[in-house]
């Protein structure tokens, strides 16, 4: 379950640095109306992932770095479907 405030964390950080995203087929677009649904979108398919993934079976010393990884990779997984889902909006950042 800490796997959910971290990609908040993410993604808050994402839309605030300093790359902008810009929509050119449509300018009027509403920025923060499709950066919250993107970030709805992202939260509801790891909440899913989340429930899919089988409970760890590794135990020991090998296995300490583990559950790190996993976590780093969801993250890093979930903001590139958020730049997915922006882009599939029309933006793109500058």
């Amino acid at each position: 379950m800490r796997i959910v405030p971290l990609l908040l964390i993410c993604l808050a950080l994402g839309a605030c640095a300093s790359p902008r995203w810009v929509n050119p087929k449509t300018p009027g677009a509403d920025l923060q109306a499709d950066l919250a649904a993107c970030e709805k979108d992202v939260m509801r398919t790891a909440h899913l992932e989340q429930r899919m993934a089988l409970p760890g079976s590794c135990a020991g010393a090998h296995c300490a770095g583990q559950e790190e990884q996993q976590r780093l990779q969801a993250t890093a997984g979930a903001v590139a479907a958020h730049k997915r889902c922006m882009t599939l909006r029309g933006w793109r950042q500058d």
